[in-house]
């Protein structure tokens, strides 16, 4: 008896991690990414990326994470993250972006996926009018002082060393008029 009951109870769980493999191992559903980019309604904002992921015209994606990045070349082409959205009930995100210069930008959408979901990317190119400012170095509070200060220090350096020139040949003077001093009272020694 109560082996029949363990071998049961080992079949109704084998079947039941079959069953819920066969759930899992499911393909997950491809989503589309929509990306576009328009001048945001504040100029000093720059752009407006809008995002959609959908799975169907009638079916969007809700509580998906985007990441935005833009296409950049530096030491080769690489994607700078510019953020995260997350899309709202219709599968629509959207993100103000200010370009650092003036010129063609392509910027990616891709979404990582998530239970359920494949992952996918959606791609644009537009030509930005609107940049944000150069960046202008201040200089620091003190830099009238401190462009003076090797001047001063060198001043300084050369002041002791010429304190310890005129030691050496105090001293060295000092010498050779005692010597003569002792030589004129006593005649010479030789």
């Amino acid at each position: 008896m109560i082996r029949r009951l363990c071998l049961r109870s080992a079949l109704a769980a084998a079947l039941f991690m079959m069953f819920a493999n066969l759930a899992l191992a499911a393909d997950p559903v491809h989503a589309i990414c929509f990306v576009d980019a328009k001048p945001s309604a504040k100029l000093e904002q720059g752009y407006t990326i809008g995002v959609r992921l959908l799975v169907t015209q009638t079916q969007p994606v809700a509580g998906a994470m985007v990441h935005l990045y833009e296409v950049v070349d530096l030491f080769g082409s690489k994607e700078m993250l510019i953020g995260m959205v997350t899309t709202d009930g219709q599968g629509q995100g959207s993100l103000n972006y200010l370009p650092a210069q003036r010129g063609s930008h392509e910027i990616v959408a891709r979404f990582p996926g998530m239970p359920g979901y494949a992952s996918t990317e959606g791609r644009t190119t537009f030509q930005a009018d609107i940049a944000a400012p150069p960046y202008v170095v201040e200089p620091a509070p003190l830099v009238d002082f401190t462009s003076k200060v090797p001047y001063a220090v060198g001043a300084l350096v050369l002041a002791v060393w010429g304190l310890i020139a005129y030691a050496l040949i105090g001293t060295a003077r000092g010498i050779t008029s005692g010597a003569r001093i002792k030589n004129n009272g006593k005649g010479n020694l030789a």
